[in-house]
């Protein structure tokens, strides 16, 4: 659905919204907010502000200077008796589901917040003059009426949150995409560089003032704007983060004293080319597992790493909760891969998972996602398709393997079996879990004997 076909929709139901509501209730709705909206607006920022992770989000100075005026702002005008375009109040919501995706704020606190005003007002909807049937119809309206500003918040909110993890995404895909082996050796003369000029200055006599710092280095700044973004979390990240805070504690506290002994001064070169080792050893070792990986998709190149599956989820998941689209996930393991391994030799064993890698491509479709799940293990997510769908694309993909052994290099055949856990999205918000489901299914199929599909029961 479009975001005009959502305007048209919203429209329709606040047009519907108003013509089934009385004009005196909706007059009273307005009198009780125009009163309160302060009082409510102090309650919802007072509990946002209480939670540590809505703290994470929100200042004080903010919440003061700018998010009481709006909330109240918001409240009036959601509730307003002046005559509005229903287009143009959808337009305004959109902008605010935009705002909080922009900051980061998580919408779980703001679904919270609203829930609170919701109970809020309806207290002092229970004082007013409303009699037992006019109250039932005024409740109804402030819920419903918020409800549709909730969900056209949430329409450019989940848009913006897209947009921007396909960004990161696409930053990820270029970059990865490039010449590691190069971008290893460019960031490894960086680093050199650096301890080049440390070292000259020590031995000229620099002041402490006069040495460069490392953290703002182009190696420092290439690890801190761009290898954040491109390795995630790698464990390397904060191994040279760590290293790189030390060898400048030394250089601070100790290049007084080399001057002042130059005995020490050898000290404190080499304290700082083992803290420079440490670094390299980590830089290594951080582009070492992507250049291996990257030398892996050699034999595994039509799939894609781990690291992706997060983002594809979650999007499937909201494109399945927007129109209902299901989807589901095929974990498959090489039966007794280690024995393959054994028996052959592991290059006959990276023969098998490029050989496998192709099968399983070959059998899905070009919309279907294909991971390197770990090992010897391969993820499809299937989209939009049903749970009994989703078995037999499984089941077709194991009796292909089962027909006829894989032909490797040197004339050899290798007789190989998987066994396939099928998991189907059941609407669960966390994609842990539909990974999860895949995985006992899988330790199913495993423990039944192998060779085999099974379904998960959740």
């Amino acid at each position: 659905m479009t975001m005009t076909s959502k305007s048209e929709e919203f429209a329709d139901e606040w047009t519907t919204l108003l013509e089934d509501t009385p004009l005196s209730v909706r007059q009273i709705v307005n009198e009780q907010i125009n009163e309160h909206s302060a009082k409510l607006a102090e309650l919802f920022y007072s509990i946002m502000m209480a939670d540590p992770e809505a703290s994470v989000f929100l200042s004080h100075d903010m919440v003061n200077q700018r998010l009481h005026a709006s909330m109240q702002r918001w409240l009036r005008e959601l509730y307003s008796m002046e005559p509005r375009d229903p287009h143009e109040i959808y337009k305004h919501q959109c902008h605010v589901g935009e705002v909080h995706a922009r900051i980061q704020l998580p919408f779980t606190l703001i679904m919270r917040g609203a829930r609170l005003l919701r109970y809020a007002i309806s207290g002092y909807l229970v004082e007013s003059r409303l009699d037992r049937g006019d109250l039932v119809k005024a409740t109804n309206y402030v819920s419903e009426m918020m409800e549709l500003a909730l969900d056209a918040m949430t329409d450019y909110y989940v848009v913006n949150v897209e947009q921007s993890a396909r960004t990161d995404e696409s930053y990820r895909m270029f970059a990865l995409g490039q010449n590691m082996v190069a971008e290893r050796e460019k960031q490894r003369a960086a680093l050199m560089e650096w301890t080049q000029k440390i070292l000259l200055g020590l031995l000229a006599g620099a002041k402490e003032s006069e040495i460069p710092s490392l953290g703002k280095s182009s190696f420092g700044l290439w690890l801190q704007h761009k290898a954040a973004i491109v390795f995630e979390s790698a464990p390397e990240l904060e191994q040279m983060r760590t290293r790189i805070a030390e060898v400048e504690k030394n250089i601070h506290l100790k290049v007084a004293e080399s001057r002042q002994n130059p005995g020490n001064a050898k000290v404190l070169m080499q304290e700082i080319e083992s803290g420079i080792a440490a670094i390299k050893s980590s830089l290594g070792g951080l582009f070492d597992r992507y250049i291996e990986l990257d030398s892996t998709r050699d034999s595994l190149a039509l799939l894609l790493n781990r690291r992706y599956l997060p983002s594809v989820l979650k999007r499937e998941m909201t494109m399945a909760r927007r129109g209902n689209a299901r989807f589901a996930l095929l974990l498959i393991d090489i039966d007794h891969f280690k024995d393959i391994n054994a028996t052959h030799n592991h290059t006959v064993g990276d023969q098998v998972l490029q050989l496998s890698s192709e099968l399983i491509v070959g059998n899905v479709r070009a919309g279907d996602f294909v991971f390197h799940y770990g090992g010897d293990e391969i993820m499809v997510v299937l989209v939009e398709i049903d749970k009994e769908i989703a078995l037999q694309v499984a089941e077709n993909i194991r009796a292909k393997f089962d027909e006829m052994p894989l032909q490797v290099e040197g004339g050899k055949s290798v007789p190989v079996t998987v066994s396939i856990g099928v998991a189907a999205y059941n609407g669960h918000p966390d994609y842990e879990t539909i990974v999860k489901d895949a995985e006992g299914a899988l330790h199913e199929a495993k423990e039944a004997g192998r060779n085999r599909c099974v379904l998960s029961g959740r």
